[in-house]
């Protein structure tokens, strides 16, 4: 866990000459030349846009002051339009964030007792029910599913860093547990199998093979022949390999002399239970599970890497924390949001720039920060964008990703399977089952019960929501058998977040990879119009993540401090 450091007042900074902190010179140099002295302070120290990110000053505010007369409207109360309104605030500008929805956050929604939502084509909305298990009331804090995103990687320092400035307590989240299962209808019968049981075997299979390639002289072009007896060393405790030298194998289950690494499908216990291990998978049955392709290996990719972290009592603590951080004014942020008003246009006069919604056009601002998403932004009217800007939003490819989520009526996965948090994965529709990474033990759960992206997403979210959860059981039960029961099937939720009011979908298609082209055209932008800026995850290399969003915001408001300091 991080500990509560409120507002930054326990952030160390370190010092210039005499005692002086880098805050006071800007605030001198501020006082001595005015806000554009402070500024070119701000860049030279690296305390702006990317410099700051990599000096490690993630939150660092702009220049106080700077913004002093100028009024900014952000559009969208997502992460990307809280960080931005709290930075422009404190710096002295007037902010008023228009939020489309009755929902603070955008996407990310964390679902507690009572609380409801509803996509477009719904005549009603679902509300999230939990039930009393046990002692385990229905508002127990562990109750919740993540709707959105679910997890931090450790690499993803800026919200971290913000996290604990706003207050917002983490707990591991544990992405891989060996007890995990992988479940393919065309492999195994059908059956589960533990992901331990896979990765190790491929451990000992592709080490035999590796040994029996270097017993043979085909590596001695690659390996120093000095280095070969250290090779096989390495690919002895690598693959825990059996025999000695040319006779290198891989035993697998029938290894006597050391643990299974695999595992056991009756574990060792007392002195008459030796245990019974799993048989040993071939080269073949692996090749022939289809999980190579990526399943096994998710956690090799960097954002996957532990640690990752999560809020304790849900990912939405940290859009709390922005809603709660203090302005100037005797305000916070959450004073500065109007709910309920959706934009319809963007109309921009030399330096004033004129917001059209539902409601009528709101007072003229010398800046806006937009953070829908993309194409959400390609369908306002107005003459903020031309054409080619316009086509060019419109193109980014957007993932409809969905998710379902169960209560369990016990912690099942525990007591049956012992697996505490993780992934497990199969080849059906609903693609990913998680488990809480918290509170092992407790009388009940929340399962993220299918996590489903890519191709599989769109048709999944054409299902009608009884479909859907349908579906979901379907998938469950070929993990845990008798799911249906294990579940309060009955209260099953389910989201599809292209169908959501006002999203476009999930994250866009890693754009930068995707669509190079599309990115690099965004990227050139920098500003929608001349006083009109981007911000959202899909701006930014970290699509989907809250760092992007984060990231984005900086990006966008260091523009608008630059701007208004004559310095861009």
């Amino acid at each position: 866990m991080t500990a509560n450091r409120k507002n930054g007042t326990n952030r160390k900074m370190p010092k210039i000459h005499n005692g002086l902190t880098r805050r006071a010179l800007i605030e001198r140099l501020a006082v001595i030349g005015g806000v554009g002295a402070a500024y070119s302070a701000l860049s030279a120290l690296g305390l702006m846009g990317h410099g700051a990110l990599a000096s490690g000053d993630t939150t660092e505010a702009l220049p106080a002051g700077s913004l002093e007369g100028k009024r900014i409207i952000v559009i969208g109360a997502g992460v990307a339009g809280l960080c931005s309104a709290l930075r422009l605030a404190r710096a002295g500008a007037e902010v008023e964030i228009l939020e489309a929805t009755g929902h603070y956050g955008g996407r990310s929604l964390t679902l507690r007792n009572g609380d409801s939502y509803s996509e477009w084509n719904w005549n009603k909305p679902t509300t999230m029910t939990f039930e009393q298990v046990a002692d385990m009331p229905p508002d127990h804090p562990d109750n919740f599913l993540n709707a959105g995103p679910g997890r931090i990687p450790q690499h993803h320092g800026r919200v971290i860093d913000y996290c604990g400035m706003l207050g917002v307590e983490l707990q591991p989240y544990i992405y891989n547990s060996s007890a995990n299962l992988l479940q393919n209808d065309a492999w195994n019968g059908g059956d589960p199998v533990p992901l331990r049981r896979l990765t190790q075997d491929v451990h000992g299979q592709l080490a035999e093979l590796m040994a029996k390639v270097s017993n043979k002289g085909a590596l001695d072009d690659l390996v120093n022949p000095t280095d070969r007896e250290a090779l096989l060393g390495l690919l002895t405790h690598f693959g825990q390999l059996s025999g000695d030298g040319a006779a290198l194998f891989y035993a697998g289950a029938s290894l006597k002399t050391d643990y299974i690494r695999a595992g056991y499908r009756i574990e060792p216990g007392d002195a008459v239970t030796p245990g019974v291990p799993w048989s040993t998978l071939s080269m073949d049955d692996i090749l022939a599970s289809d999980f190579w392709h990526s399943e096994m290996f998710y956690d090799l990719e960097y954002f996957w890497q532990t640690t990752l972290m999560e809020p304790i009592d849900g990912m939405d603590m940290i859009v709390k924390g922005f809603l709660r951080a203090e302005v100037p004014g005797g305000r916070t942020v959450k004073d500065l949001i109007v709910l309920n008003q959706p934009v319809r246009a963007i109309d921009v006069d030399g330096d004033k720039t004129t917001v059209m919604t539902a409601d009528g056009a709101r007072p003229p601002a010398n800046f806006i920060i937009a953070t829908l998403a993309p194409s959400l932004m390609a369908g306002l009217g107005g003459n903020f964008i031309d054409a080619v800007v316009r086509q060019t939003l419109a193109s980014v490819i957007m993932n409809p990703a969905c998710k379902v989520g169960w209560q369990g009526r016990s912690r099942f996965w525990e007591n049956e399977n012992r697996i505490y948090g993780g992934i497990s994965w199969t080849k059906d529709i609903i693609n990913q089952m998680w488990y809480p990474s918290h509170s092992f033990n407790s009388p009940t759960g929340v399962l993220t019960g299918a996590y489903i992206h890519d191709e599989n997403a769109a048709p999944f979210a054409a299902m009608s929501r009884t479909e859907r959860l349908e579906a979901a059981l379907a998938g469950g039960e070929k993990l845990h058998p008798g799911f249906r029961d294990k579940v309060f099937a009955e209260n099953g939720v389910t989201i599809a977040w292209a169908n959501m009011p006002y999203q476009a979908g999930g994250w866009a298609m890693d754009t930068a990879y995707t669509q190079p082209d599309v990115f690099t055209a965004l990227s050139d932008a920098d500003r929608v119009a001349n006083n009109v800026f981007m911000a959202g995850d899909w701006f930014s290399h970290w699509p989907g993540w809250q760092e992007g969003s984060l990231d984005s915001a900086h990006l966008a408001t260091d523009y608008i401090a630059r701007r208004a300091m004559g310095r861009g």
